[in-house]
């Protein structure tokens, strides 16, 4: 998606693009998301609002940033990046679930709530919006995620199978309260 360059989210974008070029772009991209968070967050709205949950906003070889609007009450399946993650939730909630070193199969998850997440490159985790209105974030991932060949993990066979965005979309479930 071409993002105006009026819209909070162009600057987000050009400014993390910028990050991932310095000597540490991990940290630099840290930081940088952690203040768009914030900005993000005084607005009061969603920055961007589709149909779509996903919305890739850029890609490149060593970077991928994606506006995320989750629906409430919905946790997607477990899946990994490969990569480094960063996430920064501007508006409302999103839970991340991290599995214990998973190999190929799944243990029981660890719920991780943070305004600002770093998810390591062989972490496996499923997200999940507890609210009851659309969340909103931006996602960063240190590589070319759609070109990534990735798992997603099966909630009724416990098994790692190839990444499918289609499948990842259609495997939303209502979340499961304790």
């Amino acid at each position: 998606m071409a993002v105006p360059v009026g819209s909070p989210l162009y600057a987000a974008v050009d400014d993390i693009v910028n990050a991932a070029g310095s000597p540490d772009p991990l940290a630099r991209i840290r930081a940088v998301l952690g203040d768009h968070t914030n900005r993000l967050h005084a607005l009061g709205v969603l920055a961007h609002e589709e149909e779509d949950d996903e919305v890739l906003l850029h890609a490149s070889r060593n970077l991928t940033i994606y506006h995320i609007t989750l629906s409430p009450g919905l946790q997607y399946p477990p899946h990994n990046h490969l990569m480094d993650a960063l996430i920064g939730v501007y508006r409302g909630g999103e839970t991340n679930f991290i599995y214990p070193d998973a190999a190929s199969k799944l243990d029981a998850p660890q719920r991780q709530d943070a305004t600002v997440l770093h998810l390591p490159p062989h972490t496996v985790h499923s997200v999940a919006n507890p609210g009851s209105a659309r969340s909103g974030a931006l996602h960063v991932y240190l590589g070319d995620l759609p070109a990534t060949h990735r798992q997603l993990w099966d909630l009724e066979s416990n098994q790692a199978e190839p990444f499918d965005n289609d499948r990842y979309l259609a495997g939303a479930q209502p979340i499961e309260r304790s």
